[in-house]
Parts: structure tokens; C-alpha cells; sequence
């Protein structure tokens, strides 16, 4: 049963990816006035730029070629790995530090190719992307190191289970459901910290390392990045989120709270300014730093 319910989960959220980040555009445009586009367009996009001429930059390599390739294989084998009912299979493979050293390659890939397409604006995003990286990577490992501590495993329905059986060190815990909401938002390009939407030099980051992009490669491109929104909010629900008794339950759940999260994505967005870059460093710091408290905490003995 677990494994039907498992492969079910996969294949819905997989092709859904794209309907999400269509509910974040909508809600987005709707609370600032705008009819905006469909929660359909992603699909659109993404079929329209298939059909299109594929090219590369003159002076790129095969590393651009294949950077969108392997993005879109790390950001599916996350989504695989992740319970997606709350509870794994038998042998399902499901290791957070696994899971934490996909997401450094598709993040460290994504910025090679914004370097390998040889134009200005790729560097300019590898370079930022690089930057923010550095502040993401070890917020996420201390936000990890407490879900560790506090349950003892590092496989991720045990994390969950642990969550389920209310632990002693919840205080730590919280602190580290903050710290992830933070990673998050940062991981994604969301505001505050990026903009997905903008294309102005001064400010876009991810977009700038995907510019040089076109046909099959933006396909791919902009299908990862609607499955990186997937994953991210699936790995937070299933580790912090509430849980039922049936697995079906939990798939229908997780459903409901990745939708909600596409939603209240859009209305931050539109509530909130994204910061400037130089900024970024501080905001960083302080998703790390609650991370990083929670696991001293939790390391200490603070069992509250």
C-alpha cells in the first residue's frame, strides 16, 4: 500500500509542480490588482519553448547544455526521496544529508551554466547565486543537525515520527521550522531575497543565470524551477507539517498545505519588497543563526 500511495504522490506532485507555481503567479497578481495569468500558463511556457529552436552561446560548453539536465535529475530524485505520506516504504532511501547535497548540485550546476554561457549577466547570477549559497548551506545543515539531534536519525520518516510523538525539545525544533521557512524563501528566489518575475540587472539573480537559456533548455529550465517550489514545501510539510493516521490521508493533506503554501508564496510577494542585495548577508545570517541556536540548544541538553 505504502508504495502505491508513495508512486502515486510522486507522479502527482511531479506533474502539479507547474499548476503551484501557476497558483503563486495568480494569487500574486490578484492581490495587487492585476488579472494576471492563468494557473494553466506555466504548462503554456513550458510546451511553447519545447517547440522552439534550441542554441547555445557561441563560446559555451557542454556543461550549459547539460546544467538544466541535471538540474531537473537532482531536483526529482529529492522529490522521490521525500515520504510523501508521512512514511516511507521498505528501504526507501530518504536521507536528509543526501537530500541536502542534491540540492548543493543543483544549485552549484545552475550557476556553472550562468558561467559556461560566457555572457555578462550568466556571471553576474552565478556569482549572486554563489553568494547566497554560502549563507543557505549552512542554515540548512544546523536546521538538520537539530531535526538529528532531537530524534536521533537522520532519515527523514523518522525525523517525521519523532515530530508526531511530540519530543522533548520542541523549543528547538520551532526554532528550526523558522530557520527553514527562511531557507526557503531564499532557496526558491522568492521575496524577499529575489524576484523571479524581474529581469532588471540590478536586481534579478536566478533568472540572470538562465537568460542565455532558450528552446528545450528553458523547458527544462523553467520546469525545475516550478519542482524546486514542489520539493521544497513537500520536505517542509512532511518533516514539520501535521499527520493522519491513514497514508492516503496525509497524500490528500499534503496536497492541501503544498497549495496553501503556493498561495500564501503569492501573497508575500506582494506584500513584501525584495531587499537589496547587500542586504542579503543579514538576512542570511539570521536564518543560520536560529539554526544554529536550536542546534546548540538541542546539543545542550534544552529539553523544553
Amino acid at each position: 500500500m505504502l508504495w502505491l500511495v508513495q508512486f502515486s504522490g510522486i507522479a502527482l506532485l511531479f506533474a502539479g509542480s507547474p499548476l503551484l507555481w501557476g497558483v503563486t503567479q495568480s494569487v500574486k497578481a490578484h492581490l495587487q490588482g492585476r488579472r494576471g495569468p492563468s494557473v494553466w500558463q506555466m504548462y503554456r511556457v513550458i510546451a511553447k519553448n519545447l517547440e522552439k529552436e534550441t542554441t547555445a552561446p557561441e563560446f559555451s560548453s557542454l556543461i550549459f547544455r547539460l546544467a538544466p539536465s541535471v538540474s531537473m535529475t537532482a531536483l526529482t530524485v529529492v522529490l522521490i526521496m521525500i515520504p510523501l505520506s508521512g512514511q516511507a516504504p521498505q528501504g526507501w532511501p530518504d536521507d536528509l544529508l543526501t537530500v541536502f547535497f542534491l540540492l548543493a548540485l543543483e544549485r552549484f550546476w545552475v550557476g556553472l551554466s550562468g558561467l559556461d554561457s560566457a555572457g555578462t549577466f550568466g556571471g553576474l547570477g552565478a556569482s549572486r547565486t554563489s553568494t547566497i549559497g554560502t549563507g543557505i548551506e549552512p542554515a540548512l545543515l544546523a536546521t538538520f543537525g537539530v531535526l538529528w539531534k532531537v530524534s536521533g536519525a537522520t532519515a527523514i520518516e523518522p525525523v517525521s515520527a519523532s515530530l508526531k510523538a511530540v519530543p522533548t525539545g520542541v523549543f528547538a525544533w520551532s526554532l528550526a521550522a523558522i530557520s527553514f521557512a527562511l531557507i526557503v524563501l531564499a532557496e526558491l528566489g522568492r521575496m524577499p531575497v529575489d524576484n523571479p518575475d524581474t529581469h532588471l540587472e540590478l536586481t534579478m539573480i536566478h533568472e540572470a543565470t538562465i537568460l542565455e537559456n532558450n528552446g528545450r533548455l528553458l523547458a527544462l529550465s523553467q520546469f525545475a524551477m516550478t519542482l524546486k517550489l514542489t520539493v521544497m514545501t513537500a520536505l517542509g510539510w512532511v518533516i514539520f507539517g501535521p499527520h493522519l493516521a491513514s497514508a492516503w490521508a496525509n497524500l490528500g493533506l499534503m496536497l492541501v498545505e503544498l497549495t496553501g503554501t503556493s498561495a500564501a508564496l503569492g501573497w508575500i510577494e506582494s506584500r513584501f519588497t525584495k531587499i537589496r542585495y547587500f542586504q542579503l548577508p543579514t538576512y542570511l545570517s539570521i536564518a543560520a543563526g536560529i539554526g544554529m541556536l536550536a542546534f546548540a540548544l538541542s546539543s545542550g541538553g534544552f529539553n523544553l
